[in-house]
């Protein structure tokens, strides 16, 4: 793993290997990154589904990498989680739940696609 924190707002940033076992290294990371904070268990729970949303249906999982970022300022958070793009070969069955919890917990989420098809998926939290 490869951690990086930097910035304002301050953000932590590692390269996790495309594992199962890589998921909750990113959830407790995010779990260090935001003390106090009133919806880090939100955001736990979506960096969860997130995480393995990359390990489980992205070339991540096969041998890649995923990088989770998490950025927090006053009164908001981001996670982001990008991944190495579509994985060869067969789709990996899920429940179909992940990305509708993340949109339960979450006020914001939403995913980008790259030129070379790597996606970024995101979620975002404010509180008062």
């Amino acid at each position: 793993m490869h951690l990086v924190v930097a910035g304002n707002p301050l953000t932590f940033t590692a390269t996790l290997p495309g594992e199962p076992s890589s998921v909750p290294v990113a959830r407790r990371l995010v779990r260090g990154a935001l003390p106090g904070c009133p919806r880090a268990t939100d955001l736990m729970l979506a960096m969860t589904e997130l995480a393995s949303n990359a390990v489980l249906h992205s070339a991540s999982g096969r041998g890649g990498t995923f990088t989770v970022r998490i950025r927090t300022a006053p009164q908001w958070a981001r996670i982001d989680v990008a991944d190495e793009g579509p994985a060869a070969g067969p789709a990996v069955a899920g429940n179909g739940w992940g990305l509708a919890i993340v949109a339960d917990v979450t006020d914001r989420n939403g995913a980008t696609v790259a030129d070379r098809g790597q996606r970024t998926a995101w979620a975002e939290v404010g509180w008062p």
